[in-house]
């Protein structure tokens, strides 16, 4: 959380500096509806991508605001892209190490050499009931809050195609942890199967999304790839993805053996 508490501070005196020296007076309106944008970000599911719209709707709707804006349109325009700029620099803050339950045994990678560089991650594999389990965890370049960490940022991973980068690593650790398995990584693709977005575990509620591992000329799937989210205030989240081959096949879809023994351990 520390880098969190920094970035807010850092956001809040740029945006300080910027209406302070920039015009020859203080807009401190400007500095009041940007503080509490900046604020929000611990508070709003979604982060900037829900308040950015929602203040260009106030701004717009408000005859007061639409006269503030016209008088000081410049200097906002600069205070927002450099506290935004701000915010996205600090998405490079380094990630806590991931910690997995001992049943789990010793990683078998301590890296992914798919990941980008931005947001930082810490990502640690192992190879675990047939299965390799990658556990990341991420800086969220959007938010602070809690309250829907899990979703937007599953949902931007897919966007970016991160969770295509996971499967490739998984699949070339399959064909060195399962013998008689050896498959190239860069013949298959995702297809994301219907869920309802959400499944219980130990009584809690997680964001899901599952996958299967398709190729082209093959309809039936090769496996599957399990994605939950474990939100925590402050903007880093932990990634459990599960990546499964078809066969031998398990009744398991969600996995509850595999992450109900993370939740027990994040838990102690």
């Amino acid at each position: 959380m520390s880098g969190s508490v920094l970035a807010t501070i850092a956001m809040v005196a740029t945006l300080f500096g910027i209406l302070k020296y920039t015009e020859n007076e203080f807009d401190k309106n400007g500095m009041i509806f940007i503080s509490m944008s900046i604020i929000l970000l611990w508070v709003i599911p979604g982060g900037y991508l829900v308040i950015l719209p929602l203040a260009i709707i106030l701004s717009v709707i408000s005859p007061a605001a639409r006269s503030e804006w016209a008088e000081h349109r410049k200097t906002r325009i600069i205070a927002i892209v450099m506290v935004f700029l701000v915010m996205n620099l600090f998405a490079f803050y380094p990630v806590s190490e991931p910690s997995a339950p001992s049943e789990w045994g010793s990683p078998i990678a301590t890296e992914n050499p798919y990941a980008s560089d931005w947001p930082s991650s810490e990502q640690y594999t192992y190879f675990y009931d047939g299965a390799v389990i990658s556990l990341v965890n991420l800086r969220a370049p959007h938010t602070f809050a809690i309250w829907g960490q899990s979703s937007t940022s599953i949902n931007l991973a897919v966007i970016l195609g991160m969770h295509e980068d996971r499967m490739r690593q998984s699949i070339e650790l399959m064909n060195e942890e399962i013998p008689g398995f050896n498959v190239d990584s860069e013949s298959f693709f995702l297809e994301e199967a219907e869920t309802e977005g959400e499944y219980v575990y130990s009584e809690a509620t997680y964001t899901v999304k599952r996958f299967e591992i398709k190729r082209d000329g093959i309809k039936a799937s090769l496996g599957t790839v399990l994605v939950v989210g474990f939100p925590s205030i402050g903007g880093e989240l932990s990634i459990l993805s599960v990546t499964r081959p078809a066969f031998p096949a398990q009744d398991d879809l969600f996995e509850e053996l595999i992450i109900n023994q993370y939740i027990a351990h994040i838990g102690n």
